[in-house]
């Protein structure tokens, strides 16, 4: 089994959202930050072929498990994460095989806001686009950034045992 690899998308790398990350996952996944891809947005011509988007992919392949990483901007995910997926329409248009090889891997979502709970709806494009691709969407895990102390000291508890489900489960296939 391959160790999980961690898409973050995040204006801030060092973020709130790479602290759950990391409160997660500590050093049991791998992490690809958005922010260091030159990342143009799709375009029905695909005239930004050669960017980023192929050496994030490929790095994709090469393993089971995905952690998609995004603070809620808006109730929805970050500008990043969803330049990313849209352009993943690269793959049923341009890149076919590539698409068709996201079969079967699975993929969790990690999210960092300071709403109490995860806003309702905020999987539903990860989701979707998860069975798009026959990839197994496992759920969410997610990171109070709120001022409640006690609501910050219970969310940290919760993320990482969110880590502990998800790397446990990689490692035993499930």
């Amino acid at each position: 089994m391959t160790r999980p690899l961690v898409i973050l998308g995040t204006s801030r790398s060092d973020g709130d959202t790479r602290r759950a990350v990391d409160a997660a996952f500590g050093s049991r996944a791998d992490c690809l930050d958005l922010n260091s891809y030159a990342l143009g947005p799709y375009d029905y011509n695909h005239a930004n072929q050669k960017d980023g988007f192929a050496g994030i992919i490929d790095a994709i392949l090469v393993v089971d498990t995905l952690i998609f990483a995004t603070p809620v901007y808006w109730y929805s995910m970050s500008a990043q994460m969803k330049t990313f997926f849209d352009r993943l329409s690269d793959l049923i248009t341009i890149e076919k095989a590539k698409g068709r090889a996201l079969a079967g891997k699975k993929a969790w979502l990690i999210a960092a806001g300071v709403e109490e709970y995860l806003p309702d709806g905020f999987e539903v494009p990860f989701a979707k686009t998860c069975k798009y691709f026959d990839i197994r969407y496992l759920g969410a895990g997610y990171l109070y950034t709120g001022e409640d102390p006690r609501l910050r000291d219970e969310s940290e508890t919760r993320i990482r045992a969110f880590g502990s489900v998800v790397t446990g489960a990689d490692q035993k296939g499930a």
